[in-house]
């Protein structure tokens, strides 16, 4: 066989490997990639199940964790730092923001806990600005990460969130601990006020919130304050500037609280009384698509959400 017999068959081999998906198109001929696999948890403990979670995100392939307050209960930094080091290994990279019972007790012992949150803003594989574990924007492999406070350090978050994110089309993630009590299905009260939703809203930015021992996925909010659904698809949702959707995953490990608050705007809900035990929101954000799947999964009950999200 000759050499250009040989091309001509290389060529037919490519052609037809392409045509049927095996060059990176899906059925529906969009283009997919392995993405940037983040877990989002709250509300964490050092307990065995934490232990369990921070395993399952582990084996999940999870790139990076985002830790929304709340970390050991324990008032024992050492012991937080510690676990993370022996699971996921000292040079895994991670985000924290502060939770009440992180902050809120000790000032001295807050300082402890920002240490460990600055060394890991450190990692070198992040690139961090602001004040770790209070305010803070970090940027991973092309997703922007803007961690505030609100309710527990007294900054204009409003003004830091609007600053961190203006401009940006890149895939943005909004974190912090506390809630609105409309935004949880517990009995947490209103403590962030309605400006920290809204200015991630209007900037595009997925909203990740913990306190509340439960998951929920909200349906496409086009104003947050007063509920209004812009999509009630309960599958997918395109985030824009004016619209996104917001998770509370507080199921990091201390414990399931039962459902309090039933709203319509929930797409999806786990906590005591469907048998979530611990479980951690795992999305796959695309690096060349503006495509990203996710799910939420439950260390005993495995997969119990999926969902696609899209950016314009």
């Amino acid at each position: 066989m000759n050499k250009l017999v040989q091309l001509l068959i290389y060529t037919l081999l490519l052609f037809i490997l392409f045509s049927c998906g095996g060059g990176g198109k899906n059925s529906n001929n969009e283009t997919t990639d392995n993405g940037v696999k983040i877990a989002i948890i709250g509300d964490q403990s050092i307990s065995d199940n934490a232990h369990k979670l921070l395993k399952m995100i582990k084996d999940e392939g999870a790139e990076l964790l985002v830790i929304n307050g709340d970390f050991d209960y324990k008032n024992n930094p050492a012991a937080w730092e510690k676990m993370h080091d022996e699971i996921l290994g000292p040079d895994f990279p991670i985000i924290a923001v502060a939770g009440n019972h992180d902050a809120d007790d000790s000032w001295e012992l807050w300082q402890e806990y920002q240490r460990i949150t600055a060394d890991w803003d450190a990692n070198p594989h992040l690139s961090c600005t602001g004040i770790p574990g209070e305010q803070s924007t970090c940027l991973y492999r092309g997703i922007k990460i803007v961690s505030v406070s609100p309710n527990q350090f007294d900054y204009d978050h409003v003004n830091y969130i609007n600053k961190a994110l203006d401009g940006d089309n890149a895939w943005k993630i909004c974190a912090w601990h506390k809630n609105m009590n409309k935004m949880q299905t517990g009995g947490k009260l209103d403590e962030t006020g309605w400006g920290v939703y809204e200015a991630c809203k209007e900037q595009g930015a997925l909203i990740t919130t913990a306190h509340e021992h439960a998951y929920a996925r909200s349906y496409l909010f086009s104003d947050i304050e007063h509920q209004v659904i812009a999509d009630n698809n309960p599958k997918s949702a395109k985030l824009s500037r004016g619209k996104t959707i917001v998770i509370l995953s507080g199921l990091g490990g201390k414990s399931s609280r039962p459902l309090q608050r039933d709203d319509n705007w929930w797409a999806h809900r786990e906590n005591a009384n469907t048998g979530a035990v611990a479980g951690a929101l795992i999305c796959s954000f695309g690096k060349t698509s503006n495509k990203a799947d996710c799910y939420f999964k439950d260390i005993k009950k495995g997969v119990v959400d999926t969902f696609t999200l899209r950016k314009p």
